[in-house]
Parts: structure tokens; sequence; C-alpha cells
């Protein structure tokens, strides 16, 4: 079996080689998802102020839901406290040498124009980092020890925004070094719990061990006296306690690479699939004759498998290394884009690339399996009248799959005509690529239809060739339909994966449009809004409304299937005194003036998800995990520019706003806040609609970079296709030469196929997620269409369209260099 194994492989190189691309890319492509899932999960960034401690206590990184006995995690993306009360704890562990709270806030250091954004935490957590001073000394009343990236020397004197304090003049003390993602500030101990403004908290704890203790045995130690309430962290990552936006890009990375994963899986095992039915294609005769002498079905069944896992590992152990490089590129884009931060570290490891190689060889011996049914299905005599001439109809068995896929497809479709959920876009997202795969069962007759209903056309523009061209096609439907399918799988996955986040961006910016009623936006740099500008401004002459607003993330738990669930929602806090007056929220039921602390308003969307109505209480977690269980006070339609959740700005325990929105009549004088708060920029009504607008693209964009993976791997799959299907037609080329025709007829007959070929693809692609999209797009904003910009259309089409006609011609004119009687030799 070995042996024939080995000679069948030889003797069909190009088969090979085209088993062998599709399971390459596949590879290459998982390991990179999956190296991107493992940065996710590693420390990202390596810590600076807590170098030099052994472990770092904080407060939980993730939230748990309990429901019925089963429990749920939710990765925290903001920042947790712990209470001041387990400093003493913590300090009596054995083997802890020292246990140093640490306190962090927000701070603006005024120089010059500039207010740039710095950190600032008390003078005892300097030996954490370790920090030295490299001039002046230790700070005292009034003073600060700065980092010496300020350029400021000891004696100068600096004024500091500092937590939610007004602006306050200090002296430098001293001016410590060391290379840091952000200046830092360091004020004596009792200043620092000041400005910290809450006393009973802390953010982490620094534990320095004793001489000879083991850091992982102190931290089992303290995690044993801690319990479970609390995150004990030792090497990279203590990097995690101490970045907030790194916390955030590991959640961020962690979703986009689990979500990407799963399509990969589906759709390498679908262009797999379609690769070894066009390799099956190629060697029906052999099969058909080895069943013919007497081989069995279950010789047969293992030949392909075989052949196929050999393939897979050599395929999987290749694409190892171009992964890695995939990956590092996906990280480079992410972090232009601003999803990650810019020192944001790759983990490579091998676990990635044993777990792709995995995959590929099961989903190399599933497609073995599917098509070693297909190609077993007709007895042997049957089968090989079959080489010559196709069966005209599909097989039951494929035509009742199709037509059931395609029916679960639509109804999924629908989803959001009659459920405004979260549950119903994904169900659409779902339901579109269900249609997409049912398209591909249903191959054959979809695209003798579409033959039939282009074939005058062809006819007319290309004459004799065009005759030519669709009798062929009408002849092979299923040789036209594995070519077309991928084809529409990339058109089609690319325009869903596309339109769901521009159709979205579009309600959003509508939203914001029609329902923002403010001026003036008032913003200010990374740390947000300098204290005190919310009371400044409501004091101004002409000013009519004020509203202060923090952008948060507030998970929600349900019970789903008699299990829970945790959703994260995007959210805002608002002082609800003077919403009516600067934001519409277009309320539908119940009144956003009884917003306060113990309440909520949810969009419609939201609404529909948790099952909420006016007088329901919702059980929340806001973004540090405080549990928060409000009660339903309103429900409005603008959640896509609005955010999902609004909740009264007191229970959020940001400490600076992120925006405060202003109306105002012309006559009144903002600029005099502008000069009272350094920092502070004024902008008109727009100025929110353009900071949203802002932020969706560049989440589009970040969601949109690892789509260009997977849709070069569907371009891989598509040349791939073409490619097999016309070095297949050699013989058929041959006979039409040696019957009179000239090579610019045959490639005349090719350019009037694959023309046929693209208007196909394109036709059935675009009509594939256009019924999920539109039910997205007016079940949940109203929109009567979806939003796809005529740009990005025509470069998905018109990528692929070049792709697929060059995978035809291209190989098609080589073929023919080959004279007629040594292609029907086979020693071409």
């Amino acid at each position: 079996m070995t042996d024939l194994i080995w000679k069948l492989l030889k003797a069909d190189k190009a088969g090979l080689a085209g088993a062998f691309a599709a399971l390459f890319a596949a590879s290459a492509l998982l390991t990179a998802c999956g190296l991107i899932l493992q940065s996710g999960l590693a420390a990202g960034v390596p810590a600076e102020r807590y170098a030099a401690a052994d472990v770092v206590v904080s407060g939980p990184d993730s939230v748990r839901v309990t429901i019925g006995g089963e429990s749920e995690t939710e990765p925290l993306t903001e920042p947790t406290t712990l209470p001041s009360t387990l400093l003493e704890r913590v300090a009596t562990v054995p083997g802890v040498r020292a246990a140093v709270p640490d306190r962090g806030f927000p701070v603006d250091l005024v120089i010059g124009d500039g207010s740039p954004a710095a950190t600032g935490h008390g003078w005892s957590t300097a030996p954490l980092a370790p920090f030295t001073l490299a001039a002046g000394h230790a700070p005292g009343p009034g003073e600060v020890v700065i980092d010496a990236s300020a350029g400021l020397r000891p004696g100068d004197r600096v004024t500091v925004v500092a937590g939610t304090a007004p602006a306050a003049a200090y002296r430098v003390a001293g001016v410590v070094r060391g290379e840091l993602r952000r200046p830092l500030v360091l004020f004596p101990d009792e200043e620092a719990t000041r400005l910290y403004g809450g006393p009973a908290a802390l953010d982490a704890i620094g534990v320095l061990a004793r001489p000879g203790i083991d850091p992982e045995e102190l931290a089992g130690r303290l995690k044993e006296t801690l319990g479970d309430s609390v995150t004990v962290a030792t090497g990279e990552a203590r990097g995690r306690a101490e970045f907030g936006d790194v916390r955030k890009a590991r959640s961020d990375l962690q979703e986009l690479a689990a979500s990407l994963i799963g399509s990969v899986v589906v759709i390498a095992g679908l262009v797999l699939t379609g690769a070894l039915s066009l390799t099956a294609h190629r060697r029906r005769r052999q099969i058909a004759l080895l069943r013919a002498v007497g081989a069995s079905s279950r010789h047969v069944t293992r030949m392909i498998a075989a052949e196929t896992a050999a393939v897979a590992l050599l395929a999987g152990l290749s694409g190892g290394l171009p992964g890695v490089l995939l990956a590092a590129l996906l990280l480079d884009a992410l972090r232009l884009v601003g999803l990650a931060p810019a020192d944001f570290e790759i983990s490579v490891g091998p676990v990635p690339m044993v777990a792709a190689v995995a995959v590929c060889l099961l989903l190399s011996q599933a497609a073995a399996w599917v098509v070693g049914r297909r190609v077993l299905r007709p007895l042997p005599a049957q089968a090989l009248t079959e080489v010559s001439v196709e069966p005209s109809r599909l097989p039951a068995v494929r035509l009742a799959s199709g037509v059931l896929l395609l029916t679960t497809g639509v109804a999924g479709a629908s989803a959001p005509l009659w459920w405004s959920s979260v549950f119903a876009v994904a169900l659409a997202a779902g339901g579109g690529l269900i249609m997409i795969i049912a398209l591909s069962v249903l191959g054959p007759p979809i695209v003798r239809l579409g033959t039939r209903m282009l074939a005058g056309r062809l006819r007319r523009r290309y004459g004799a060739a065009g005759h030519l061209a669709v009798a062929n096609s009408l002849a092979h439907s299923r040789r036209l339909a594995a070519t077309v399918s991928p084809m529409v799988l990339a058109i089609g996955f690319a325009l869903l994966q596309i339109g769901l986040p521009a159709t979205t961006a579009a309600a959003a910016r509508r939203d914001l449009e029609e329902g923002t009623l403010a001026t003036h936006t008032l913003t200010g740099g990374e740390w947000g809004l300098p204290p005190g500008v919310r009371a400044d401004a409501a004091r101004l002459p002409g000013v009519r409304a004020v509203t202060p607003i923090v952008r948060t993330r507030v998970h929600a738990a349900i019970r789903l299937l008699d299990s829970p669930e945790v959703l994260d929602y995007q959210a805002q806090a608002v002082d609800p005194a003077g919403l009516a007056g600067t934001v519409d929220l277009g309320v539908e039921a119940g009144s956003a003036a009884g917003l306060r602390p113990g309440t909520v308003a949810v969009s419609r969307a939201a609404a529909g998800t948790l099952s909420a109505k006016v007088g329901s209480t919702l059980t929340l977690y806001l973004g540090d995990g405080t549990p928060y269980r409000p009660q339903v006070v309103a429900i409005y339609r603008r959640g896509s520019g609005f955010g999902d959740l609004t909740l009264p700005r007191a229970v959020v325990p940001a400490s600076r706003d992120d925006a405060v929105l202003v109306r105002a009549d012309p006559s009144a004088d903002l600029g005099a806040l502008v000069r009272a708060h350094p920092g502070l920029v004024v902008g008109d009504g727009a100025a929110m609609r353009a900071a949203q607008e802002e932020g969706e693209a560049a989440a589009m964009l970040g969601g949109l970079l690892p789509l260009l993976l997977v849709f070069g791997y569907l371009a891989v799959s598509v040349a791939n296709a073409l490619t097999l299907a016309v070095t297949e037609r050699t013989r058929e080329f041959a006979l039409l030469r040696l019957a009179g025709g000239s090579r610019g007829q045959v490639m005349r007959m090719l350019r009037a196929e694959s023309v046929l070929t693209v208007l196909l693809a394109v036709g059935i692609g675009t009509a594939a997620p256009l019924l999920p999209l539109t039910m997205i797009a007016y079940g949940l904003t109203g929109l009567p269409l979806p939003t796809v910009q005529p740009v990005t259309y025509l470069a998905v089409v018109g990528a692929t369209s070049a792709l697929g006609v060059l995978s035809v011609l291209v190989p098609a004119r080589i073929a023919l260099r080959t004279r007629p009687v040594q292609a029907l030799s086979g020693r071409g």
C-alpha cells in the first residue's frame, strides 16, 4: 500500500501541489492566530515600576458569574482595587520581607504650552522599581521627585494637575532615571494618598521576599492566605497589574484571535474539501480502475487518507515559520492602528505551531473521508462510465443537505427582523456563512442555471468560442461549480465581514447626528478632562446645559440555555441633570429623567438581549468588576451612537470625565475655560461625532486587518482551484487543437469561460451575504439597506475576479505550449 501511494503521488504532482498549498496556507494562518492568542495570554509588556518586586498582589483580573450551579468568567479590562486592610495580612505571610502599598492616579504636567500625561505614586514605592536618585533628595511637603524624561532639574517649579485635585505648584526635589513608558511623578506618601482620593483602597501591593525565598513559593503562600479574590503575579505577569492599556490589549487580542481561529478552521475545512475534490476528480480514472481490478472501498479510503495525512504533515510543519512572520506582521499592524501598545511584545512558542499541525491533520482526514464517500458512491462499472460523462443530477443526499443548509441559513439571516438582540446579529452572520456553504453544496444546478441565463450574451460576444464555452460549462457543471465555489466563498465572506461593522458604524453616525443637541464638546488629554471643568462650564453666562460623560465597559450576566452568559457592553455614565438639554437618546419607554444611582437606561438592542423592560432589574458588573443591580428606568433606540447602557455618573469609579457636552448660546465665552484649565480642548457639537468615528475607524481597521489574512488564504484557494481545473484539461485542449483549433481559438474559449466563471462568482457571492446584512440593517438600525462603500466592494470583487482570470489564462497558456501529441500521450 505504501509503495502504491508513493507511486500515485509522484504521478499526480499537480494534485499534490494543490492539496499542499491549501494545507500550507492553513497551517501558516492557524499558527499566526495561535501566536496572537498566546500573546494575549502572556504579559505583553515587561514590568517597570514592579521590576524589583518579587510578587505583586493586585485586584481580581476577571469577574465570575454563577447561575444555577454553573460559572462563567469574564476578563476585566479596567483597573481594580484592593482593600487597604489586606496590607497587614500580606506582611504577616512567612517569607515576606516588606509589603509596599501602591496607589496610582493620573497626573498632567503643565510644562510650557503642553500638558504631558504622567502617573503619580507615593515615594515609598520607589524600591519596587527600583528607582535611585540621579540628583536631589526624597520629596518633602510641597515637593515631588520626577523622572528625567520631563527635562526638569532639582529646584525647578512645576504645575501639576493630579487626580481630581485642582492644579497646584510643586518644587522638584529630585530626579530619578529609568526607561519608562510614561513620565512618573513621586509624591510624599501622605500627599499621594490624598490625591488618590480613596485611603481605604490600594491599586496593588508590591512584595519583597526575604533572602533565599523563591518568588513562586512565596506566591503560592500568598494565594493560600488571600484566596481567589485577588491576583498574585510573579515574573512577566507583574506587568499585567501595572499597565491598564496592556490589560485591555490582552483582552482584545484574546477575543480577536479566538473568533478568528473558529472562522479559519471552518473556511480551511471548506477549502481543503474543495481542493481534495478537485484532486480526486483528476484521479477518478485511476480510482475507478483500482476498484475495477479488485481494490475494496476500505483500500481506496485508506489510500486517500494516507496520502492526505502525508501531505498534511509536511505542509503543516512547513507552515510554522511563515505563520510566525504573519503573526509579527499582524501585531505590527495592530500596533499601528492603536489596538495594541507600541511596545506590546509577541509571545513565540511551540504550542501554536504544534496545534496548527494537529488541526491540519484532523481537517485533512475529515476532508478525505468526505471526498472518499463521494468517490466510492457509484459502483466500479458506473464509476468508469462517469469518468467520461458527468452525472446530470446531484445525489439525493447532497441535494437534501444543500436545501437544509440553505433553509437554515435563511432562517438565521432573518433573525434580526423579529428579534432585537446581539444574538440575532450573531445568528444573522452565522446564517450568511451557512448560506455561502449551502450555495457551494448546491453549486452544480446553480451554475448550470446561471450558465443558461448568460449563454446568449456569451455566444453573441465570443461567437464560436462562446458556443463551445457554454457547451463545456453545461456538460461539466460540477467542475465549473468546484472552481466558482472558492470565489463565492472569498467574495461572500469578505462582504459579510466588511458589511457588518460598516452598517453598525453608519447607524452610530446617524444616531449621533440626530441625537446630539450640544453645541460644544469639551475634551482633554490622555487622562480626560482636568478637574473642575464641569462646574466652571456650568457657571459661565449663556450656558444652558452641561453633561459630563465617561465611556466605560459594563458586563451583563444572563441565563442562556440554563447556563450563565456574560456579555460585554459599551456604556456611558452621565449626569442626568443636564442630559435632556445636550443629548436625545430617543427614549421609547420610561424616562431618562429618573436616572440615579441604582438605575440604568438600556438601548432597544440590549433590552432585547437581556429581556429587559422598564421596571425590571438587571445583573451588571462595572468595568472594575463591582456588582451593580440596577432597575431599568428607560429604553432608548439610539444605542449604536451613545452606547447600549447609560448609567448615572456617580456609580462609575473613574476619577475624571472623558468629555463634557455643553449647550450654550452664541454669546457664551468658552475660551475662558481654556485659559483656566491647561490642556482643555473646546470643539463644536460635531467633535463628539468625530471622536466616535475615529474610534470606530480604528476598531474597524483593527478587525479587518486579520481578515485580510483570511482573504489572502481564500485567494490562495481560488488560484489553487482554478489552476488545478485548467491543468486537468490538457488532453481536452490537445484534442481541440488536433481537430483544427488554433491556440488563439482555444484561448478565446477560455477567456469566455473565465468571464462566465467571474460573473457567476460575483453574482452568487454578492447575493449570499445580502440577506443577512439587510436584515441586520433593518432589524437593528432601521436602515433599509446595509452599508458597504462602493470602493470597498469593487476592491473585493476586482481582486477576486482578477485572480480568477489570471489563474485560468496563465496556466492555460503554459499548457498550450505542449504539442498536442505529447499532451495526449502524457509526456508533456
